[in-house]
């Protein structure tokens, strides 16, 4: 491990005698010495030499490098917190929290956060300052001021980041799906929770759960067999058949599984159209089959949907499974009063929407 470190000044008579070279003189300015190299070659040498007024300067010069090289890997005998040299990325889950001390730096690559601080926390990035209780942006670089403990709180379930300078870190240690975007302010944090801990279905890409994008209807039908506790015999063995779900395809069985357990009966003419966006009443009524047909359960629960401002919208299909999903709490009217039964589903509703109805259903 190399490291660069400032020199003490030492004789300069003795260390022309013992140094052949200018390569291990201790002057002024900087060098880079390793400790191995410190250990291994040049305290002994100059213990050969006999003089102890080099042998002092050196010791001295050594504990220098040895606290300079804990402190930098965070083990400061009497130092409190850590410390990081770098702005080298580190991950971080929902509810941590970084104080910086003043001086101290942070990175903000990926997720959200929000500090809190006692004095001026600058973002580098803008050239100003970041009011306490402020968001940290993706790319932006910020820099705890003088007199200042600046506290980061991160509010997604994944967050990257780079601390550099003194710092303490409480890791909250609460489960928390690990997507960069879901944060705990976000309405629908609970049920991206549920859905990925449950197993029904998780995120897009590497970290990022898309919580605004659609899911398909063959999608769904996987989510609806998770659902059901994964019932890989009756999958295995289902034969119902689309003219429009060829057998190879990932999907083929899960909406085989579906069709024969009376979840989903496809969309007309032999057809299921798997890569159709599922919209939010076909969510309702694959639930309210789910419900009746695979769990065997009787759903009485009806409330009156006719007062909604687009019930002229909601289709005779539809009319009866949107009147028990409002009833029993898996949908309810926006706050304009409207269902919005034909658009389409995104993935936090779906979540939504099966973390109610399990609830309800499962508890």
């Amino acid at each position: 491990m190399r490291r660069r470190w400032t020199r003490r000044g030492l004789a300069a008579g003795a260390a022309g005698v013992l140094l052949t070279g200018t390569a291990l003189a201790l002057g002024q300015g900087d060098s880079l010495i390793s400790l191995g190299y410190l250990n291994r070659t040049y305290i002994p040498t100059v213990t050969a030499q006999g003089s102890e007024m080099l042998k002092e300067g050196m010791d001295q010069a050594y504990q220098a490098a040895m606290q300079r090289l804990e402190r930098a890997a965070g083990q400061t005998a009497g130092q409190s917190g850590s410390y990081s040299e770098t702005l080298a990325s580190r991950t971080f889950s929902r509810g941590d929290r970084i104080t910086l001390e003043a001086g101290s730096g942070f990175l903000m690559l990926a997720g959200q956060a929000v500090v809190n601080h006692n004095g001026a926390v600058i973002d580098v990035t803008l050239g100003q300052e970041l009011p306490s209780g402020g968001a940290l942006a993706e790319g932006h670089r910020y820099l705890a001021g003088e007199d200042t403990s600046a506290q980061i709180t991160v509010r997604s379930g994944l967050a990257r980041g780079g601390i550099q300078g003194g710092y303490e870190l409480e890791v909250s240690g609460a489960p928390a799906a690990p997507f960069i975007d879901v944060s705990d302010q976000d309405w629908y944090c609970a049920a991206v929770d549920y859905a990925y801990f449950g197993g029904l279905f998780s995120g897009m890409g590497e970290d990022a759960f898309a919580p605004r994008a659609t899911m398909n209807r063959a999608m769904m039908m996987t989510v609806l067999y998770h659902l059901a506790g994964s019932p890989e015999e009756e999958r295995l063995s289902a034969s119902a058949s689309f003219r429009d779900v060829p057998g190879g395809e990932w999907f083929a069985t899960f909406i085989s599984w579906a069709a024969e357990q009376g979840v989903s009966a496809g969309t007309g003419n032999g057809q299921f159209s798997p890569y159709q966006a599922v919209t939010r009443q076909q969510v309702v009524v694959l639930l309210y089959n789910f419900a009746q047909n695979y769990m065997g359960l009787t759903l009485s629960e009806r409330g009156d949907i006719t007062g909604c401002a687009d019930y002229d919208r909601v289709p005779f299909w539809s009319r009866d499974a949107l009147s028990w999903g409002t009833a029993a709490g898996v949908i309810a009217p926006s706050d304009s009063g409207r269902l919005e039964p034909e658009r389409d589903a995104s993935r936090a509703e779906v979540a939504s929407m099966l973390m109610m109805f399990s609830r309800r259903y499962f508890s």
